[in-house]
């Protein structure tokens, strides 16, 4: 190659390196930007997603710590500094950098069942490569909101005999920490205690905690008697629909430490001689059947055994406990009856099973409508005047119906469209144990073998001791109160 033509060739590789260093230099000039930005916008990105989930932490915690005060500017000041510093918590002061971020949260009522929680928060995101650009700092902001229905609950609490003493206590105690985790002047709690009977020491009231209203009936619950849970449970939702809020969350919140062993029904006076189960002391062996005579009982309206209509209906509704010896007693006071009954053996108190003698037959429900028929077995009579009826000289048919209406009033409280109301249940096994099947039917558990995806869920909870009660209170309180949200 002449030297001319070297020349040549080297130069025109010296201007395409010229042109080659010229577009990179270009070309940095819009990629560093470019790629400033895109590292840039993942940080504010990262900044945004941190300051969102503070956001939404803050609005849960203001939501849920709604109970805290008498009044609604009270329990607003003490949830808004409950939610602040559940913000600090999520997004720490210069978390990423950032300057100047501080949440603003407000509640507002939405409805007038619910009340809703706003947060917001913004502040300064530092820049790193868009600096070269003149830009350090860019503005970044995040919100979350979140609800908190009213919530209206019904508290039944088992005051019978096996609970006396320390499991009395203790449920006691539970009872009034669980009451304190709800909203006063907004929330309606009232209460219902049972045994024999179901009584209501607190009607629902939304000023619960004025004057520790609600606490003080707790305290001064007695435990005695028998386990009428069905009538108890019935008394509880008639306070929900009388109530009637659609928009709120309506619960019954069910606790017993033992089996149903009693319910209220109006029942047939026993007007034929007939052949059923013996009892002790009678005619016949109690595991054998004999003629039973007709009913001496004068009934409900004065009338004697003899006398045109007589023993149409026994003298009242009363209860009736399914095992031992047992008698008619008031279902609202849980008092053994002792005057209707003249000429009658339901009056002796002495007898027992005077139920076989002077009661004719179960009828098909209790005075609340609720079946007593269902997942437990029941028998009839095979034959004689009552054949078809539920036999009321058969234990296992009282036992089985105390249970069945129990169930039955709280799937009739579930299929409640209207109000949609949720069980919650707790049992306690220390005090000879309870049945976790027939709870979890009562409440819907989701561990039920009858449970019904098609209505609301509810959750049945295990207290092995009392001294695990306030452990489970504290958790139906906390899964209402995520319901609530």
């Amino acid at each position: 190659m002449s030297r001319s033509t070297k020349q040549i060739s080297r130069g025109k590789e010296n201007r395409e390196k010229g042109m080659a260093l010229l577009v990179t230099a270009l070309m940095l000039v819009f990629t560093i930007p470019i790629i400033g930005l895109a590292v840039d916008a993942g940080i504010l990105w990262l900044v945004r997603a941190k300051m969102a989930s503070a956001c939404d932490a803050a609005a849960l915690a203001t939501a849920r710590n709604l109970n805290l005060g008498l009044t609604l500017s009270e329990q607003t000041a003490n949830a808004v500094a409950r939610g602040q510093a559940f913000f600090l918590a999520n997004f720490p002061a210069g978390t990423y950098g950032t300057t100047n971020v501080a949440p603003s949260i407000t509640v507002a009522q939405s409805n007038l069942s619910t009340l809703t929680v706003s947060t917001s928060a913004s502040g300064n995101a530092p820049l790193y490569f868009m600096r070269y650009m003149g830009t350090n700092i860019s503005l970044a902001g995040a919100s979350g909101k979140a609800s908190r229905r009213d919530v209206n609950v019904m508290l039944v609490l088992d005051q019978s005999g096996s609970m006396s003493g320390t499991p009395c206590s203790d449920m006691i105690a539970a009872s009034k920490s669980f009451v304190g985790m709800f909203m006063n002047g907004r929330d309606t709690l009232g209460l219902i205690t049972f045994s024999t009977g179901a009584q209501m020491p607190y009607p629902p009231n939304n000023n619960f905690k004025t004057n520790n209203a609600l606490a003080n009936k707790i305290d001064l619950v007695s435990c005695g008697g028998w386990t009428n849970s069905s009538y108890a449970y019935e008394k509880a939702y008639q306070q929900l629909v009388t109530i009637n809020e659609p928009l709120a969350l309506n619960l019954i919140v069910f606790f017993t430490d033992g089996n149903p062993t009693a319910f209220t029904a109006s029942y047939p006076i026993k007007t034929v001689s007939d052949t059923r189960y013996g009892y002790s002391g009678g005619p016949c062996g109690a595991t054998s059947t004999c003629t039973v005579s007709k009913s001496s009982c004068t009934d409900d309206v004065g009338k004697t055994p003899g006398q045109s209509g007589w023993g149409t209906f026994a003298p009242k509704s009363f209860v009736m406990a399914g095992s031992g010896s047992d008698w008619p007693m008031d279902p609202d006071t849980g008092n053994y009856l002792s005057s209707g009954f003249t000429s009658c053996n339901l009056n002796n108190y002495s007898s027992d099973y005077p139920y076989r003698r002077d009661l004719a037959y179960l009828p098909n429900t209790d005075t609340n409508g609720n079946a007593f028929t269902g997942y437990k077995s029941t028998s009839t009579f095979s034959s004689g005047t009552y054949s078809g009826k539920l036999r009321v000289d058969d234990t296992t048919t009282m036992d089985s119906a105390a249970y069945n209406a129990a169930v039955s009033a709280a799937t009739t409280a579930r299929n409640n469209a209207t109000l949609n109301v949720v069980t919650y249940s707790i049992g306690l096994g220390s005090n000879g144990g309870v049945d976790a099947d027939f709870l979890k039917r009562m409440s819907n558990d989701l561990a039920s073998p009858t449970f019904d995806n098609t209505k609301a869920a509810g959750l049945y909870v295990y207290a092995p001791n009392s001294t695990d009660l306030n452990q489970a209170f504290a958790r139906v309180a906390s899964e209402i109160l995520r319901l609530a949200q």
